[in-house]
């Protein structure tokens, strides 16, 4: 049976060595803004702004991204973390 977040997304699991291979195909990490945008505006995205924000989590000081585009269902994001 899936488990569900609290927000209703259906929770998924990754193997490490999926991890380490995602986060390691990015050599600049001006790279990973740049995917981070580009799939911002895909077709049928439709997102129109960005907006990058510095945010605390768990003590550490991170880059948050956040589009205003379509987003994806709760299944599309499901199979992309798959």
């Amino acid at each position: 049976m899936a488990r569900f977040s609290e927000h209703g997304i259906r929770l998924s699991s990754m193997s490490p060595s999926f991890l380490n291979s995602n986060s390691t195909s990015h050599t600049w990490p001006f790279s990973a803004v740049a995917e981070l945008i580009d799939n911002a505006s895909d077709p049928g995205v439709t997102a129109r702004q960005i907006w990058i924000d510095v945010v605390e989590e768990q003590q550490q000081l991170c880059l948050a991204f956040t589009d205003n585009g379509s987003g994806m269902t709760p299944n599309k994001l499901h199979k992309m973390l798959r």
